[in-house]
């Protein structure tokens, strides 16, 4: 079976008046990639002027667009990033802190080095508690602390190793810093949880020592800014 090429080239020793409606239907199909090619050569070459322009408009080298326009181009960016964050599988980050000193002895060394997360230049929304693992309000211990952050523009695996970084020498071992990532949907859940809404056993006696626990530090439930359609 001969190519659509092949069949071209034979086309060209025969008088057109001779050809069979085979033949002219073959030339149609041969002229239409033709002209199909043309029209993909002439786009590519728009696109590559296309892109050209763009980059002159990014390098501010383009004195034709105004500025205004290169400001709302800047601003629809935003907008369309902001739209599609809670998209985001890795939206906010869930971390728990255990430190190495986990009685109330160490409530003021880990709040410390809380503050200093929560101030990290990246973090748009943040919420964060205090929580301890004993049953018993005379023997309270497992001092440790939720915070859920969320991010601005910058990469997880930048937070992520700023994080580390500020905990490690309170927790003694980068494995004592559990950190989750969480979708926009699940903010909710977390904050709850934070708030003691939580099941489980022991969790009902443990939720109670804690608010002993913050009674005798003078803290609240939970601290946070944003997440305002949760906080309304």
């Amino acid at each position: 079976m001969m190519t659509l090429k092949e069949e071209i080239n034979k086309l060209r020793g025969k008088n057109p008046e001779d050809w069979s409606e085979y033949d002219r239907i073959t030339f149609d199909e041969w002229h239409e990639i033709n002209e199909i090619k043309k029209d993909a050569n002439k786009q590519v070459l728009k696109e590559f002027y296309v892109n050209i322009a763009r980059l002159r408009i990014k390098a501010g080298r383009n004195k034709k667009i105004d500025i205004e326009d290169l400001e709302e181009i800047d601003e629809l960016k935003k907008e369309i990033k902001e739209n599609h964050k809670g998209e985001d599988p890795k939206y906010a980050l869930f971390i728990t802190i255990n430190p190495k000193v986990n009685d109330l002895s160490g409530y003021e060394q880990l709040d410390k080095q809380v503050q200093k997360c929560i101030s990290k230049y990246w973090v748009s929304d943040y919420a964060y508690c205090y929580e301890q693992r004993s049953t018993d309000s005379s023997a309270i211990h497992g001092l440790h602390s939720h915070i859920l952050l969320t991010r601005g523009s910058h990469k997880p695996s930048h937070c992520e190793r700023e994080i580390i970084s500020t905990f490690k020498g309170l927790c003694g071992n980068s494995k004592h810093i559990n950190i989750q990532y969480k979708r926009k949907e699940w903010v909710k859940d977390k904050l709850e949880y934070m708030l003691g809404m939580k099941t489980g056993d022991g969790k009902d006696e443990k939720v109670e020592i804690d608010e002993v626990m913050r009674n005798k530090l003078d803290i609240p439930p939970i601290i946070h800014r944003g997440y305002s359609d949760f906080f309304s």
